[in-house]
């Protein structure tokens, strides 16, 4: 259409040029047309259209225009024409048959640029300030669009934009991918998008508070470690530490220091007392803190009591074999307890057992509490130990058990109290009670060992164990003397039916001697005369041989002496004095 337009420009001006030519008027000299543009910007843009005017200064007026791109007849015959494409434009004025070219003017247009995202953080925590900025190369006076995806994002009271900065209060709603566009609005010009942009919004972490040693409570002078931490990007974190809600003032407490994530307590005190937080704050983006931590109560005591030493059995005397626990306490937790008895090494246990005291038990105890390099030392407790009341067992040898082989054992306490009584047979606890013990003898209980001890309901509840009893051979020795002893029986039942028998059977003249006569003569020995018993021996050969035989077979017998259970045999000898013949036992 433009170039239909300019053909019938073209023919109406050759017609005005011929009618002209009729006239007689002289031929006029056209200057040199210049070709200018109507805007006075260094870069122009595609798609932004511009008017070149070809100008001839001086000239006759009626002149005609036609306009060439690029050697090419443009078919404009105006002074302006409109250009959106680069290229050399040249314009020539004419008038009748004189005519002027211009120089060639290079019309450069240029894409518009394309703008890019720029941002100090692809990551924003929540409630974060983020500035995106919309740069682009042209210096011209652009505006700028911002967009999420495909929505075209307007200020508000968490976005703010303003110049080519797009200015954010990170909500998790903002996670998400950002363009941005400018526009030169007096020329019609926008650019391409930028390419997209990723903000990732995370949720600010959480600082852990800790504390070494683990407890809550302390006394004067302990030593005390809080330890503030955020895991993720530990190395990117400040922190900050309050009491009570308010912060820590620092340099005003030379017993407190946080350098860095820990807060030290050099020297506990009172004033020490109350609930600790900490928060993160980040390195780099300083407006950025964490949340608080959950507090942590701390309580130092003004001062430091002794630790509690008690007894379990609180006796102020304790009999051998007895369970004695000591125990030690302090309040609060971590403590280790060292027990000391005189200058021996130390126990470490909360409580001092000794389930079998003895009289090397005796002494002054006293424990320590420690935990770090703190240590509280309690009072001194005594513990003294006595010997049980002994206890001890006999053998008593009585008729019957030498008859039935028996045993009986008896258990002696002597301390004038009464008791029950415990036996027991080779460790084995026996059904009695009473101090004594009926045991048959047998081939087992012989080789047996025997103890017992007393028991009572008021301390000491029980006495010593006896020594142990062994029967051994003493049935055997008891069977032995029991034979013995029969025999001997018998040999006196004999003895006496024999003297029975003698004095029957005597001849009677014999027995009509008067005894008188040998008492007399007894002592008339003495006088070394002849007494009438020794005329009776003389006159009487038969009876002295049978009074003979009679001494063989008393003087044959053995005399039995039993003693402990022990039997010994000895010959007892004979002594004659004036031919009479006696027998001494011992």
């Amino acid at each position: 259409m433009e170039r239909f337009k300019i053909f019938l420009l073209t023919v109406a001006v050759s017609v005005q040029v011929k009618s002209q030519d009729s006239t007689t008027e002289p031929p006029v000299q056209i200057p040199k047309p210049q070709i200018t543009l109507n805007v006075a910007h260094k870069v122009l843009y595609k798609t932004e259209r511009v008017t070149l005017s070809c100008e001839v200064t001086g000239g006759p007026p009626g002149l005609q225009y036609d306009w060439y791109k690029n050697s090419e007849d443009l078919g404009e015959h105006q002074h302006n024409i409109t250009a959106s494409d680069s290229g050399k434009y040249e314009c020539k004025a004419t008038k009748g048959a004189m005519s002027e070219k211009s120089d060639s003017y290079t019309l450069t247009l240029e894409d518009p640029p394309q703008p890019q995202v720029r941002s100090d953080w692809t990551e924003a925590f929540h409630g974060e300030k983020v500035s995106l900025q919309c740069v682009i190369q042209a210096s011209e006076n652009w505006n700028y669009m911002w967009f999420k995806g495909q929505n075209k994002i307007v200020s508000n009271d968490e976005t703010n934009i303003q110049g080519n900065t797009l200015t954010l209060s990170v909500q998790s709603s903002h996670d998400g991918e950002y363009v941005c566009q400018a526009v030169l609005q007096d020329r019609k010009v926008t650019t391409s998008m930028s390419t997209p942009y990723s903000l990732t919004v995370r949720e600010l972490p959480k600082p852990e508070l800790s504390i070494t040693p683990e407890w809550k409570t302390f006394y004067p002078t302990e030593k005390l470690t809080l330890k503030c931490s955020v895991k993720e990007d530990s190395d990117k974190w400040g922190y900050e530490w309050f009491r009570n809600g308010a912060p820590l003032p620092k340099d005003k407490d030379k017993d407190i220091s946080f350098p860095g994530n820990t807060l030290s307590i050099s020297s506990a005190k009172a004033v020490h007392s109350g609930q600790y937080t900490c928060r993160g704050r980040h390195l780099k983006r300083t407006p950025v803190t964490t949340g608080e931590t959950g507090a942590v109560q701390l309580l130092v005591y003004d001062t430091t009591p002794k630790a509690a030493i008690t007894k379990r059995e609180w006796f102020e005397l304790f009999y051998t074999e007895e369970r004695v626990q000591l125990h030690c306490n302090m309040s609060g937790v971590g403590w280790k307890y060292h027990w000391y008895k005189g200058t021996n090494p130390p126990i470490i246990n909360p409580e001092l057992t000794i389930n079998s005291v003895s009289h090397a038990h005796t002494g002054d105890y006293h424990c320590k509490a420690q935990r770090g390099d703190f240590s509280v030392n309690s009072k001194t407790l005594q513990v003294r130990v006595q010997a049980r009341p002994p206890a001890s067992l006999t053998l008593e040898t009585e008729l019957s058990d030498i008859m039935t082989g028996d045993m009986t054992l008896r258990c002696n306490i002597t301390d004038g109290r009464q008791w029950n009584y415990t036996w027991f047979m080779n460790g084995q606890q026996l059904n009695e009670s009473s101090n004594v013990l009926k045991v048959a003898g047998n081939e087992e209980t012989i080789k047996s060992e025997f103890k017992c001890k007393g028991r009572n309901v008021v301390r000491p509840l029980y006495s010593a164990l006896s020594d142990g009893f062994i029967a051994n051979n003493i049935i055997f020795k008891r069977k032995i003397l029991l034979a013995i002893s029969g025999c001997l029986v018998c040999c006196i039942v004999i003895l006496i039916i024999g003297c029975i028998v003698l004095k029957i059977t005597r001849k009677p003249e014999v027995k009509e001697t008067p005894h008188t006569d040998l008492f007399f003569s007894m002592t008339d020995s003495k006088n070394q005369t002849a007494s009438p018993m020794k005329e009776y021996i003389d006159s009487s050969p038969t009876e002295l041989e049978e009074l003979q035989e009679k001494e063989e077979l008393i003087t044959d017998r053995t005399s039995v002496v039993h003693e402990d259970g022990v039997i010994k045999d000895e010959e007892t000898p004979a002594s004659e004095a004036n031919g009479l013949t006696s027998f001494k036992g011992r």
